[in-house]
């Protein structure tokens, strides 16, 4: 397929993405407040994409285990079940503008970090000047919310920050691996699923799927199964192999902008001048850290993959 092409797709799936990752805090903020469990909304995010990824790639058993297992890891933990459960906790403290800054917004920081730091990637003076950005955007925040805030604001900024730094790892994961989009779904949401038990016995998570409304039931369904869980791993493991990881990571950071959008009429959320500016440094920031990688490619038991 032509290269213009091929990037068309990746647009249009980034762009599916983005809508669907601004709905997703949406969601995540209204889950914080039913009588649904963190456990109930990851078993409902994660099953129905096992259960579709597992059997698309059912024939790729073979080649899915011969990519070495630090990727493996990196893909199955950088966006299931632990990224999760810090995405969903910092929600129940973080305003949603906030929480879709400090994810997707600062994405690029952390993947260009990773690169620079792991892969001894050189980093072009765009690149540090878009960096620069969203540190002064992510300091905005934190600076807001030290000295302005409740102490539990502050904590879950925090929180986000770190399910940010995790989904950097899953996305240089699929993107140093070469899985096709199925493949690395279904690596990341089988992994999700068996991880639940353990959660449970260890008391991260608990279940209350039999007292919820039917129709919240249904709303999780699909906005996380169907959306989040396929649609969404889908769509973005879809454009980081044909724009790469940084353009990927990039054009997710115009989430915060799409989910503040929302938030306003829904949970009559205000947005504060300082959260503006916070969210644009972090938005052109991002824009100008995309500029690309060129990711080496690892080689598994099946030969080369694409990074």
């Amino acid at each position: 397929m032509p290269a213009t092409s091929q990037r068309v797709l990746g647009l249009a799936a980034m762009l599916v993405t983005v809508t669907i990752w601004a709905s997703l805090f949406i969601s995540l903020r209204q889950a914080s407040q039913s009588v649904l469990t963190s456990g109930d909304i990851a078993l409902l995010r994660f099953l129905p994409a096992a259960l579709l990824f597992g059997w698309l790639s059912r024939h790729r058993i073979r080649h899915i285990i011969s990519v070495p297992k630090r990727y493996l890891f990196a893909i199955a933990f950088g966006a299931g079940l632990p990224f999760y459960l810090l995405a969903a906790t910092g929600m129940q403290f973080a305003p949603v503008a906030d929480g879709a800054s400090l994810i997707p917004g600062i994405l690029p920081l952390f993947v260009s970090a990773i690169a620079w730091g792991v892969y001894g990637e050189s980093l072009s003076v765009g690149r540090r000047l878009g960096i620069g950005l969203i540190v002064i955007g992510i300091g905005a925040f934190l600076w807001h919310s030290l000295f302005f805030s409740p102490w539990s604001v502050t904590q879950g900024h925090l929180i986000l920050l770190a399910a940010s730094i995790s989904w950097a790892w899953f996305t240089i994961g699929v993107r140093v691996t070469g899985l096709n989009a199925a493949e690395a779904g279904a690596v990341l949401a089988i992994s999700a699923v068996l991880l639940l038990p353990v959660g449970a016995m260890s008391g991260l998570v608990s279940f209350n799927l039999l007292h919820a409304p039917l129709g919240e039931l249904g709303y999780h369904v699909l906005a996380q199964g169907l959306g989040v869980g396929i649609i969404a791993n889908y769509s973005y493991a879809f454009a980081i192999r044909r724009l790469g990881a940084e353009m990927s990571a990039a054009i997710g950071a115009f989430t915060p902008v799409v989910a503040a959008l929302i938030a306003i009429p829904v949970f009559s959320e205000t947005v504060s001048l300082l959260t503006i500016v916070a969210m644009a440094l972090i938005v052109l920031g991002a824009v100008l850290a995309s500029d690309g990688i060129k990711w080496r490619r690892t080689q598994t038991k099946s030969g080369p993959q694409a990074a």
